[in-house]
């Protein structure tokens, strides 16, 4: 596990980061017809996003099969809707089929969307064995995707997608659906994007540099490739 990148100018972490996801998903599509990708929700990545659509034009993303890491349960076009960010950032404006697109089912009800999730993305890793690419951020506690500390889903270890049992404990409150670790964990690189102050430098440090003898439960703790890198990039 390697340092983190620090980036005073969120532009600059935008243009990095997102050079640097091109390049794992270039070195992909060297040893293979096809490349997987899980996207992460949230504030942070939506430049990230931008920065790929608009500044990759000789890439071929009919290439890649898109994946979302964590969603809540809301409606694709609610304002909180982490698909609703990612559409409008990133898929509408690159050439890609549907078929691609690996969303989670909101017209079902959590238990059943998260069911009917885990059950695709497993014949998928039956056939593919790891995604390329997991993109996740960190929340102020620690949480990332949507796996809480002190919240069961952090344990889960044989599904591979779970409705989390009650609402978020921050806004929005809204019960969620999220791959688990051993699913994001299922994976050749892991970028960690993350955007904050003191108290997620602090969070990051201590995940980066455990001290002998100290133990934490911050569910980004949890997230080790099995087979790649991990990388993170923060932005002040």
């Amino acid at each position: 596990m390697a340092g983190a990148l620090i980036f005073n100018d969120y532009k600059d972490f935008c243009r990095q980061a997102a050079e640097h996801i091109q390049a794992i998903l270039n070195l992909a599509l060297i040893h293979g017809p096809r490349c997987s990708m899980v996207l992460s929700g949230g504030l942070t990545p939506e430049g990230i996003y931008t920065h790929l659509a608009e500044n990759s034009d000789d890439f071929d993303w009919k290439k890649v099969d898109f994946f979302i890491g964590d969603d809540r349960c809301v409606p694709e076009d609610h304002i909180d809707s982490n698909f609703r960010m990612i559409k409008q950032s990133f898929l509408d404006k690159i050439e890609h089929r549907d078929s691609q697109v690996f969303t989670i089912n909101q017209s079902l009800p959590p238990e059943e969307g998260a069911r009917d999730y885990h059950l695709r993305i497993k014949e998928y890793l039956e056939n593919n064995s790891v995604f390329d690419l997991v993109m996740l951020g960190m929340g102020t506690d620690g949480h990332t995707a949507s796996l809480f500390p002190g919240y069961p889903e952090q344990y889960e270890r044989a599904s591979l997608v779970l409705a989390t049992q009650k609402e978020a404990p921050l806004k929005p409150f809204h019960r969620r659906i999220t791959m688990t670790v051993p699913t994001l964990n299922r994976s050749d690189h892991i970028v960690f994007l993350i955007r904050g102050g003191d108290d997620k430098m602090e969070i990051m440090n201590k995940v980066l540099y455990p001290k002998a003898g100290e133990h934490n439960n911050y569910p980004v703790g949890l997230i080790k490739p099995q087979k790649g890198r991990t990388y993170w990039y923060f932005s002040q």
